[in-house]
């Protein structure tokens, strides 16, 4: 009855474990979830009621698919050289992701992402019959010589790379890096997709150059106020140049016409306001003593049986356990003992290969919780490898 695409698409491994771990008696660092406590409800209800009381009964009427353009004009502001037409609002930057699918895969055609990459983007990568190529990843970025070869010999359609705190790493980019990929792009005509959900979280260190400006030719940019407002607003957006975004408007028209507009508005009010800057220095100073308790945590608990970078900002940590660790048998052992995470095999294409990385989310827990499941973790490892022994 259904099509092939149906039969084959996969669930996302985070959803099940969602799902597994509905008893709050399980301290989670599985999702990729902001803090609930400090959502602005006061401030979105004052200017939601603004909208509410100074607009037209047409704000509910249908509009173009490009957006609102006063949430366009404020994000166009975000970039260096950027204007409202060459923004796209989209239902969270998953379906910018879907939109370039549509725009640009058929089957068969490869594309490369970094290895590890974004488990989402992978699935819906997999549900279009794309040829997905893996390119090695470091905490300074991916393998250059390795990159070249493949733009060379497989001529993809795209590179998707979240290049700033990128999930599940949390790792970023160093400048030598992006510019010599930039430089790789121009050289073969690659398009560069750079996926930026967490570039606002920055603890600390010097913020790199984006791809929108290195290479603004062949650069798609996608973003989201997910993690940086509220999740379920679903207001993500595209950048790109108007060749491109023609493309990406009819794409959207023939799926939703429109994202729903009136919380672009409130959007829109609270960036012009300078609202949303302060609410996000609130998560920056939080977010932060989160990220230090758990690598505390860590280097206490587990000390020389793991290593991990400590990223710059961001929402995750990258943590990778003895070479002989498969962190997917490892998990049953956790959520035996109250405590969930992502095994790290499903961010890569052959997520059957035992892995010994885990991904670790911070934000979502207090740090009281991050201090305890760290030391459930620690319990679930022991027996682990006495089960093992």
């Amino acid at each position: 009855m259904f099509s092939n695409r149906v039969k084959n698409a996969p669930r996302s491994f985070t959803r099940k474990i969602l799902d597994l771990i509905q008893d709050n008696s399980v301290i989670s660092f599985a999702g990729g979830l902001p803090d609930e406590s400090l959502f602005p409800h006061e401030v979105v209800k004052a200017e939601i009621n603004n909208v509410l009381n100074n607009s037209k009964k047409s704000i509910y009427q249908y509009s173009s698919a490009l957006g609102a353009l006063p949430l366009r004009e404020e994000i166009a502001k975000t970039y260096k050289d950027a204007s409202a037409s060459q923004i796209l609002i989209t239902t969270g930057s998953q379906q910018g992701l879907d939109l370039l699918c549509k725009a640009f895969i058929n089957a068969g055609d490869v594309i490369v992402v970094e290895k590890p990459s974004y488990l989402a983007a992978l699935n819906l990568f997999a549900l279009y019959d794309a040829n997905i190529i893996e390119v090695s990843l470091t905490c300074k970025g991916v393998d250059v010589v390795e990159l070249e070869e493949i733009f060379k010999t497989k001529k993809p359609k795209f590179f998707y790379t979240i290049p700033t705190f990128q999930n599940p790493t949390g790792w970023s980019w160093d400048e030598e890096t992006r510019v010599k990929v930039a430089k790789l792009a121009k050289d073969y005509n690659i398009i560069i997709v750079e996926d930026s959900p967490y570039n606002a979280l920055r603890y600390e260190g010097k913020i790199p150059t984006p791809f929108d400006e290195l290479l603004p030719q062949l650069c798609i940019s996608l973003g989201t106020f997910s993690k940086t407002l509220v999740p379920d607003f679903r207001i993500g957006w595209m950048r790109a140049k108007s060749e491109f975004l023609n493309v990406f408007q009819a794409m959207k028209e023939n799926t939703d016409l429109q994202s729903s507009k009136f919380l672009q508005y409130v959007v829109a009010n609270l960036m012009n306001s300078n609202q949303l800057n302060l609410h996000v220095e609130n998560l920056i100073g939080v977010y932060k003593e989160k990220r230090d308790t758990m690598a505390s945590a860590l280097k206490e608990e587990l000390g020389d049986i793991i290593s991990f970078e400590i990223p710059q900002g961001g929402m995750f940590i990258w943590v990778k356990f003895d070479d002989g660790i498969d962190t997917m048998q490892l998990f049953d052992f956790a959520i035996k003992n109250q405590v969930a995470y992502v095994p790290g095999s499903v961010f890569y294409k052959n997520s059957a290969v035992p892995c010994p990385y885990i991904r670790l989310n911070y934000t979502n827990a207090t740090c009281e919780d991050i201090k305890e499941g760290i030391k459930r973790l620690k319990l679930a490892y022991m027996q682990y490898n006495a089960n093992h022994e």
